[in-house]
């Protein structure tokens, strides 16, 4: 059964609390305001190694300019996740990248400045994409593409990053929903998966995945094959002194 790290895209209440029952978060530098480094050694010191904190690229990256500004947010967001010994970096593309043979290339030139090793990369497409421009885009640049595991069939492939959107769902998904993750998470090494909503229905999500993963678990794989690049586990390196 898949290892599964589930989560928010926002910290919401004390990282100690939160880390009892959910295994993951997303973080955005420069985009919201983030403690001082110190703080955030404390944060990567008070979860357990496998806790996963996931950086969220700024919007000015998102937006696949090239801009002193832009450059300014990937060294402060790769800071931020050499601290945090982040395993994940998520690019999330903004609604006005469209799928053309420009903005491929921008995306795949956009992660090869960000190191591979130790941490699984991952792009978020917002906007007209199909999900066959997704993964096709994704593999070229050698990255997971993020899709909505309850609305969407997820390529296959060892690791996952899903993001469950609420689309309005006040008490998060619901339990069909959850099954249908579940099937797309068959075969899995790893799965990272986001919900949208509160920290009880991601506690929910969890709840429900972990028990629909054992009594799937002996059905086949479904889904396209992908190949991301496979991440060496080192964390990156901060510096030592304070930003």
């Amino acid at each position: 059964m898949a290892t599964l790290y589930v989560g928010l895209p926002v910290l919401q209440g004390d990282i100690k609390k939160y880390k009892e029952r959910l295994d993951l978060v997303e973080i955005h530098p420069v985009d919201t305001s983030l403690p001082k480094t110190a703080t955030l050694r404390a944060w990567r010191k008070a979860v357990p190694p496998g806790f996963v904190f996931s950086v969220v690229l700024p919007r000015v990256l998102g937006e696949l300019g090239a801009s002193k500004d832009a450059d300014d947010a990937l060294a402060r967001s790769l800071e931020v996740a050499a601290t945090l010994e982040a395993r994940c970096i998520v690019l999330a593309t903004s609604t006005e990248v469209r799928p053309t043979a420009a903005n491929r290339k921008k995306v795949a030139a956009l992660f090869a400045k960000i190191p591979p090793e130790g941490t699984v990369r991952c792009w978020e497409p917002r906007g007209m994409w199909e999900r066959e421009d997704v993964i096709e885009t994704a593999r070229g640049a050698g990255v997971l593409p993020v899709l909505d595991a309850a609305r969407e069939e997820l390529p296959r492939g060892p690791l996952v990053y899903t993001r469950l959107r609420s689309l309005g769902a006040a008490s998060g998904p619901s339990a069909a929903a959850v099954d249908r993750v579940a099937g797309g998470l068959r075969g899995r090494r790893e799965a990272f998966v986001v919900v949208e909503g509160t920290r009880g229905a991601a506690v929910r999500v969890k709840e429900g995945l972990v028990a629909a993963l054992a009594r799937q678990k002996e059905l086949p794989e479904t889904g396209a094959l992908i190949r991301p690049a496979m991440p060496v586990m080192r964390p990156l390196v901060a510096e030592d002194e304070e930003q």
